[in-house]
């Protein structure tokens, strides 16, 4: 049988990623003794995985015609706190880039960082102020008295269960991209196709915990971050994460398993990878040239990242894919993956004419005046 110890904190956060991290220093910096419980074996989550991008949305305005159902409070917050928070980065000494990358997400600017260095920060913050970190410490419930008051966290461990003592408890552990039940209730039946390119960890801890104690849902939930990957893909771990996502993918003309586009490709991959997933069995065809390939396929997208030919990354893990040296070409051997040549002929037509007569629409879908047509 085994035991429960108790331990008291004046605060508890659950996850170590950047919010977890965050939410952790804040405390302790207003004097509280802090207890950092990340699950698994090493400290970050998935922001650990990440390319270390500290960004925000130029203006309000900016922020609100890219998360239209976003919580308009925090993107406020997101937006005016943004200098603020970036010399508080670089008052932690690790590195912080001295130029800001522009166009981030097509829209976005901000700056590289050195991640790891700054989770590490963090939580040299919580160890000075007498707190403690943990990995290895999953949270199982959270306590509450008998009118619905946190009063603590049940925890496990490889060695027993643990009561943290509190009455402020953060759920920060990551989001649900883990657990394809809730992946399909959040973004529907096509959720099963998608890849986990993410923290294996996230599988909704804090969901499950919140909702245990009472607290609803949020707007967006059907929305989510990531990009777009070649498949079949033989490899997908957390090293094949960044090089096989194919960012350039608003330079090219998208399509769907019918042959057909389905949005403007110049919003930028984070949001095509998002439109694909209502298309059919959520795959589709990237149809882009030569000159796309050798600039902005293989710029290095975020400081850091180093260059990398990603069309070729991709073929090299088994994507299906076709060279050809004209679009002509293209559509006949596009057609044996069961794609109507009729259809994808008479849908790159129109978009090339859309494109060069400075945008519009081609077949009921949106084209940028900043869109380009594929040239042999």
């Amino acid at each position: 049988m085994s035991t429960v110890r108790a331990e008291q904190f004046d605060v508890v956060v659950v996850g170590s990623g950047i919010a977890g991290s965050s939410a952790a220093v804040a405390a302790t910096r207003r004097g509280a003794r802090v207890a950092l419980l990340e699950k698994q074996d090493t400290f970050g989550g998935s922001t650990a995985l990440s390319a270390g991008m500290f960004w925000t949305a130029p203006d309000l305005d900016a922020y609100r015609r890219r998360v239209p159902l976003g919580d308009e409070a925090l993107g406020r917050a997101v937006v005016d706190d943004f200098a603020e928070c970036l010399q508080e980065l670089r008052d932690t000494g690790a590195r912080v880039a001295g130029t800001p990358k522009t166009d981030i997400m097509t829209f976005g600017t901000g700056y590289s960082t050195d991640i790891l260095a700054i989770l590490a920060w963090c939580r040299d913050q919580v160890e000075a102020g007498g707190g403690v970190c943990r990995t290895g410490t999953s949270a199982l419930r959270v306590l509450q008295d008998e009118n619905g008051a946190v009063t603590g966290l049940l925890a496990r461990t490889r060695q027993d269960r643990v009561r943290y003592e509190t009455t402020a408890l953060v759920l920060a552990s990551g989001g649900f991209q883990g657990a394809r039940d809730e992946l399909t209730r959040a973004l529907g039946p096509n959720a099963d196709r998608l890849l986990l390119r993410s923290n294996p960890g996230s599988v909704g801890d804090g969901l499950r915990l919140a909702r245990q104690a009472g607290a609803g849902g949020s707007t967006a939930m059907s929305s989510f971050y990531g990009h777009l990957i070649g498949a079949p893909a033989n490899s997908f771990g957390p090293a094949d994460f960044l090089p096989n996502s194919q960012y350039y993918s608003d330079h090219s003309v998208v399509v769907n398993l019918e042959g057909r586009r389905f949005t403007d490709e110049t919003l930028g991959d984070e949001i095509l990878n998002q439109d694909l997933l209502r298309q059919p069995q959520a795959r589709g065809v990237l149809i882009f040239d030569d000159q796309v390939r050798s600039t902005v396929g293989t710029d290095e997208p975020f400081p850091g990242l180093s260059a990398v030919d990603r069309y070729q990354v991709a073929v090299d893990n088994g994507a299906s894919h076709v060279r050809t040296d004209t679009l002509e070409d293209l559509v006949a051997r596009v057609a044996d993956w069961g794609i109507d040549p009729t259809v994808l002929s008479r849908t790159l037509r129109d978009y090339g004419a859309a494109a060069s007569a400075g945008g519009g629409f081609a077949g009921g879908t949106p084209v940028s005046p900043r869109a380009r047509a594929p040239r042999t």
